[in-house]
């Protein structure tokens, strides 16, 4: 998935919303309809880790992660506005998109990825 849909897919409900006001089939008007919108503005409603991050510091992140590997310590130098936890929390639901799995073929060499143990890019 591209973040895009991911983003898409985590706030738009994939029920059918149906216009507001009076319905002349059923002779009712409805009382109250869940909408995107009414979703997205909750207060309730908790945002996703995804959503918390910028593509700048996702960029970021995904180019200080090919220069550090795991050492997240590290990584929060180049990507100044989170803290270790953040990041640490953004990779590990980063690393279960398809993003990352093209990322990975075209950043990550066989002679980089064999410096490193498998769990530095790998779990």
């Amino acid at each position: 998935e591209d973040y895009i849909s991911l983003a898409g897919n985590m706030m738009l409900p994939s029920t059918y919303l149906a216009p507001f006001g009076y319905d002349p089939t059923s002779g009712q008007y409805p009382i109250e309809r869940i909408t995107a919108l009414g979703i997205l503005l909750s207060p309730l409603r908790r945002p996703s880790v995804v959503e918390k991050w910028s593509p700048y510091e996702i960029s970021v992140f995904e180019a200080s992660l090919a220069l550090c590997g795991k050492q997240f310590n590290k990584v929060q130098k180049f990507v100044k506005t989170k803290n270790t936890k953040e990041i640490i929390e953004f990779y590990y639901v980063w690393k279960k998109t398809s993003h990352y799995k093209v990322w990975k073929k075209e950043y990550i060499s066989p002679e980089i990825e064999a410096q490193f143990d498998d769990s530095d890019y790998d779990d």
